[in-house]
């Protein structure tokens, strides 16, 4: 777990300041760098600056513990968090730890408790117990646990102390003293060794906090998902064909490039193919100086793969008639080594969102062919997303629902997109 874990006091001399602080590392350089201490204190010190104490787990991470970590920004944002954490963040219920959030240096869960201390004004020493992390919603997942161990550290403490405590006030009452005398001279604050009359103290904390660090990332864990593996796990049927797949070949070893098609059918009839494969408009080829088999196969290219209904791009070997033609199919017949098209329909005035990425993408010289191949895949997941979204939406609210015309404005759908979105929702969802 990627956090900082620290034990603050408050000393009398100098205020709010953290003595002692655990966070993991697999780099040994930083554990070896020394810090200077800007107090001579026994009650703000901990092990020493030149101290450290390391243990390493199976996975080979190691779990540091010093006075303060060596980073400057971090040992700025503890020192404001063993602040706020004694002054003004503090919870006086049984619960548990406070949660308090900063966007600009991080999020900090905090447990205050106070120890007995024969010397310190008011009988009482304030520390606390916090936990320093970047990651908010990480933080807010693992707060019970953390805010339970917390606890458990902070009453174990409490029972050391309390022990020494009842020792000292049976050899000479304090209270007495200060009552009797009026004598308020304090002193310094007393280190945590001599407040728990244990010599390891400070080791053991290393092993809770450890402790602690290890249970966190044990108990929630989170996995960055790629896009590839993202929609392998919510939509695996979507990535066939993709360049999510690991068997995607980004070559045209069956077929021939988008470019090579369109030098082929000259750019005029190209953009209208390119359009009615798009939409889903039928297409009849008659190809005798070319293999239309091979055109079949490009136009596809364009298209997500589905083993639902297939776009319907044929073959035909029989000479094309005029009387033939309809609005509903367009007619690719290659006459002489030139192609031309037989079609009642028009081009809209503007094209689809998706078409005239295609084309801009063709005409950028800086594309090669497995690159424009790659990019296309990745538009056709883009839109295959958008017509998904477009679908529950329908199903959901209705049709003509404003809540459906809401959000194809949001997704930037206009009224000459709509047919490219009909058509893949109809054909490949």
């Amino acid at each position: 777990m990627n956090a900082i874990i620290g034990l603050c006091h408050f000393c009398e001399a100098h205020g709010p300041r953290p003595v002692f602080c655990t966070f993991t590392t697999d780099d040994e350089r930083p554990t070896k760098e020394s810090l200077k201490s800007q107090v001579e204190c026994s009650g703000c010190t901990s092990i020493g600056a030149e101290t450290v104490i390391l243990s390493k787990d199976e996975a080979g991470i190691l779990f540091c513990s010093k006075e303060s970590v060596p980073n400057n920004e971090t040992t700025m944002f503890l020192r404001q968090a063993a602040l706020r954490s004694i002054t003004c963040e503090v919870s006086w219920s049984k619960d548990g730890g406070v949660v308090y959030f900063s966007e600009s240096q991080g999020h900090v869960l905090s447990l205050m408790f106070q120890l007995k201390d024969t010397r310190a004004r008011g009988l009482k020493r304030m520390f606390s117990v916090v936990v320093l992390m970047k990651d908010k919603m990480f933080l807010l997942n693992i707060t019970p646990i953390l805010s339970d161990h917390m606890q458990k550290v902070a009453k174990e403490l409490q029972q050391l102390a309390e022990v020494v405590y009842d020792h000292e006030q049976s050899v000479y009452s304090q209270r007495a003293l200060r009552l009797n005398t009026g004598n308020n001279d304090f002193g310094q604050s007393r280190s945590l060794i001599q407040l728990t009359g244990k010599e390891d103290i400070f080791q053991m904390l290393h092993s809770r906090f450890t402790w602690m660090l290890k249970i966190g990332s044990m108990t929630y864990s989170e996995t960055l998902y790629t896009s590839r593996d993202l929609l392998n796990k919510l939509y695996p049927q979507n990535t066939k064909g993709s360049i999510f797949e690991d068997s995607c070949s980004a070559n045209y070893d069956d077929c021939m490039s988008l470019r090579e098609l369109e030098k082929m059918l000259s750019q005029p009839v190209f953009t209208i193919v390119l359009f009615c494969t798009l939409t889903g408009v039928d297409i009849t080829i008659k190809s005798n100086a070319y293999d239309p088999n091979e055109i079949v196969r490009t136009l596809l290219k364009v298209l997500p793969q589905t083993q639902n209904k297939s776009p319907k791009i044929s073959i035909s070997s029989k000479e094309i008639s005029s009387t033939k033609q309809c609005h509903q199919t367009l007619f690719l017949e290659e006459v002489d080594g030139i192609f031309q098209c037989k079609w009642d329909g028009s081009l809209p005035s503007k094209y689809p969102t998706l078409m005239n990425r295609i084309i801009i993408a063709l005409s950028n010289d800086k594309f090669n062919d497995t690159v424009l191949h790659r990019h296309i895949k990745s538009l056709q997941l883009e839109w295959l997303g958008i017509a998904r979204t477009i679908k529950s939406a329908i199903q959901s609210a209705g049709q003509h629902s404003d809540a459906v015309s809401k959000l194809k404005k949001i997704l930037g759908i206009g009224q000459f997109d709509e047919t490219l979105i009909n058509f893949w929702i109809d054909c490949f969802l």
